[in-house]
């Protein structure tokens, strides 16, 4: 710093002021510090930029699937923020496993990390409870986690339960099979809860045998789907996850079994192959970018009022329906 400094003729704290962003420097002195640094070939230190303000400037990201679309696009809005702010990101998979989620979380506060951006597993509130007590800021994304002292994005996904089965209804529809993915995970117990007001608001009963289990992967929604085919009358099928949705494809296309003509299908998410695929999937759509780009804000709002005791929010996004070719009117009574 002190070369550079030297170089642009300022003082050192300008030339911190250009690095952290900590106070306006004019456009005339931040270019002559931004030329040094490009002249000097100027990297800073972060290890030693920490210990001087008791900050690692890392944040953490732990999810439960980075195969999923889903959160590679949530990890994407995450990631802009935290670069903006020159913080680096570190990703974690815990594979929806409550042993591997704990030892992530225990490694990283070891590194002292600034922050969480955390995508709880099935029933891993108590995962959550180690940032708790050690007062590190986190913020939880897609899966709400009711009694936590924590900022809150998730989806807005009983309306889209709802969305996606008023749909169908409206196409004329009567026998709606669910394909339910990791059954204790809020967003799918809401999307499950949407499907059922929409049938009851329509004068439909809910048949608990349309509901079908599939946890939210490929091979399970295959599975799953398999056992729907086997209930007389199904014409159409909601599915809560966009990895059951190319398990629903695969088994329909396996059995010879034409979608929409046969079976309707509307999926959750708009992952980037719904649009290549043949036909085009129905999907109800979420703003994975907007959540994890909020979260970050969250997150640096509680790391600058780390002591600040402000009500914890709860942040719930739209949902939206886009109809495509995998829906249609049903042509007969079904299978």
């Amino acid at each position: 710093m002190k070369d550079v400094a030297k170089r642009a003729g300022v003082s050192i704290s300008t030339v911190s002021h250009v690095l952290n962003n900590t106070r306006f420097v004019s456009e005339a002195l931040r270019s002559k510090v931004e030329h040094a640094i490009e002249g000097l070939a100027y990297q800073p230190n972060p290890l030693g930029r920490g210990l001087r303000k008791g900050k690692s400037f890392t944040i953490a990201l732990v999810l439960p699937d980075h195969g999923n679309p889903f959160f590679v696009q949530a990890a994407r809005g995450a990631q802009e923020l935290v670069r903006q702010q020159n913080y680096s990101l570190i990703t974690c998979n815990t594979d929806e496993e409550l042993d591997q989620e704990a030892f992530y979380i225990s490694s990283l506060l070891q590194r002292k990390v600034d922050g969480f951006i955390i995508a709880p597993t099935q029933g891993g509130s108590g995962n959550l409870q180690p940032l708790v007590e050690t007062q590190t800021p986190f913020v939880v994304i897609d899966r709400y986690v009711d009694g936590i002292p924590a900022d809150q994005v998730v989806s807005d996904n009983r309306t889209g339960g709802y969305q996606a089965t008023e749909h169908l209804i409206q196409l004329g529809h009567k026998r709606i099979g669910l394909l339910v993915g990791i059954p204790l995970l809020t967003p799918i117990i809401d999307r499950t809860e949407g499907y059922r007001q929409a049938l009851q608001a329509n004068g439909m009963e809910v048949d608990e045998n349309l509901l079908s289990e599939g946890c939210s992967q490929i091979e399970e929604g295959y599975l799953a789907m398999e056992s729907l085919l086997a209930i007389n009358g199904l014409t159409a099928v909601f599915s809560t996850n966009n990895m059951m949705s190319l398990g629903v494809l695969r088994c329909l296309k396996d059995k010879r079994i034409r979608c929409p003509e046969e079976i309707s299908l509307v999926g959750f998410d708009d992952a980037e192959w719904a649009t290549s695929i043949s036909p085009s999937l129905t999907v109800v759509a979420q703003q994975p970018y907007e959540m994890g780009f909020i979260a970050a804000e969250l997150l640096f709002a509680a790391i600058e009022s780390k002591n600040d005791k402000a009500k914890p929010r709860t942040i719930r996004l739209e949902t939206s329906l886009i109809s495509r070719e995998s829906t249609a009117k049903p042509l007969n009574s079904g299978r």
